[in-house]
């Protein structure tokens, strides 16, 4: 749309933000018809029983939850949430229709296959205070990562690079709103502390959506520069790169822009839905302590920063634009002015 044309990128001419429409091809003929009636027939009262059954996971999960918070031995809660929030996850993703999650570890080097079908590929095993650098396409990500790790989210600050930990709920409700541009200074902290904290109290890796705004999954937005700032840097944290794509025929799963109720309406209106999750294999992903800021004599300094971006660009297989999460606010503003 000529209207939404200052956020397409200069460079590559994609435009991130607005809703994914299907190839011309799936929109003609006898196919145009079966989705048609898809989406306004069956759909529509497939998509009532996958709400309700939604609504009941999610009153099961803060029932759980709150069960769990009694429990005052740390050792019995945390394995408690994890199973809890983990069964959780997978009846919320099986209700959307997503009946499996396709993960594969993938190889950026040479001479190695790029599936996780080969020997030598292999995906690293996360633990607690770990950190998960990924690209954002969806809610649907936050539901992958919890049935996954049932892991730390955070939100970040868009001028200090510094982090508040957000909740599950929060997660998932974050690309419905307006990025703050800053967070509360009382709330921010540093990576490194929240990565700490994860990994003394076991809670699970940390996740980082760096570009710290959600994309229609056409592109990578620039990502914050996070380990930049030297109080980010947790020399025992090992950084995983992964990358969520979500191929569609009729009606994508992505979301960026938009009424988020009726986008879970919609995708649950469909069939089945898909994911796919690319992992960079064990070995391949940026080391903490070869930054610059931390690096000895022995060792080659690395950008940190631009060797995580490379290898997400590599899983993802997504160009970077020079369009910024501020760009998705101002976007976000221009967009439900119009409406």
């Amino acid at each position: 749309m000529e209207k939404f044309s200052k956020w397409r990128d200069a460079g590559t001419g994609i435009q991130p933000f607005l809703q994914p429409v299907p190839a011309r091809s799936q929109q003609q003929g006898l196919k145009s018809l079966l989705n048609a009636a898809k989406n306004y027939l069956v759909g529509p009262l497939v998509a009532l029983v996958r709400l309700a059954v939604l609504s009941v996971a999610g009153a099961l999960d803060a029932l759980t939850a709150s069960a769990g918070a009694l429990l005052i031995v740390p050792v019995v809660r945390r394995p408690w949430m994890r199973l809890t929030r983990l069964l959780w996850a997978r009846v919320s993703l099986f209700a959307l229709g997503f009946y499996r999650i396709d993960v594969r570890a993938v190889s950026l080097q040479k001479g190695r296959r790029a599936t996780g079908n080969s020997a030598t590929v292999k995906r690293a095993a996360v633990e607690s205070g770990d950190i998960v650098v990924a690209n954002h396409a969806s809610y649907v990500d936050v539901l992958v990562l919890v049935a996954m790790y049932n892991p730390v989210f955070v939100e970040i600050d868009n001028a200090t690079c510094r982090v508040r930990q957000v909740s599950m709920w929060q997660a998932l409700r974050a690309p419905a709103r307006q990025t703050p541009a800053l967070l509360p200074a009382a709330e921010a902290r540093s990576l490194k502390e929240i990565t700490e904290m994860a990994r003394v109290q076991r809670l699970g890796p940390v996740v980082v959506f760096a570009e710290n705004a959600t994309t229609n999954g056409r592109a990578l937005l620039q990502l914050l520069p996070v380990f930049g700032e030297a109080e980010n840097l947790d020399e025992k944290a090992r950084i995983h790169v992964m990358a969520f794509r979500y191929p569609f025929e009729s009606f994508s799963p992505a979301y960026s822009v938009g009424n988020q109720f009726a986008h879970v309406f919609q995708v649950c209106c469909q069939m089945y839905n898909s994911v796919t999750v690319r992992v960079l294999a064990e070995g391949e992903a940026p080391d903490v302590g070869d930054s610059a800021m931390l690096c000895d004599n022995d060792r080659e300094p690395v950008d940190l920063d631009e060797a995580v971006q490379e290898c997400l660009v590599g899983v993802s297989r997504l160009r970077v634009t020079r369009l910024t999460a501020m760009d998705k606010r101002d976007f976000l503003k221009f967009f439900y002015s119009q409406k």
